[in-house]
């Protein structure tokens, strides 16, 4: 899969391939997105920072031959076309030049071990405290 678009969109309802423009009006402002150039089925994950509560997501992508899809916020899937109409669509909603997201940084599970070690450190001073104060 190439050219993976997810926006946040503010709606109330269904958003369709031609409704989207009238979200992002050229001069207003941006969407927020998370964009990848080529994706690995299955072998990525991304976020989407500064979406706002309530937004609903929407995609767009290229298939393996090239043909681009429209992923509306109730699941249902539209035809773009070719790139040329990717890359309309795209300055249709403000987004001319578009950069790739980064990926998020995979915490280490040393980190979490860390942690655990430091909790468990705590509770046996508090348990050797409550013994003490017993005697």
């Amino acid at each position: 899969m190439s050219d993976l678009l997810v926006l946040a969109v503010a709606a109330n309802g269904r958003i369709t391939l031609n409704s989207l423009p009238s979200y992002f009006p050229v001069g207003g402002v941006k969407p927020c997105y998370f964009y990848r150039k080529k994706v690995a089925i299955g072998g990525t994950e991304g976020s989407l920072t500064g979406a706002y509560a309530g937004s609903d997501m929407i995609c767009l992508f290229a298939d393996a031959s090239g043909v681009y899809w429209f992923k509306g916020n109730r699941g249902q899937i539209e035809k773009i076309g070719s790139q040329a109409h990717f890359k309309k669509l795209l300055r249709q909603i403000s987004l001319n030049k578009l950069e790739e997201s980064s990926l998020p940084v995979k915490k280490m599970k040393t980190e979490k071990k860390k942690t655990s070690k430091k909790k468990e450190k705590r509770r046996n001073e508090q348990e050797e405290r409550k013994k003490k104060k017993a005697e």
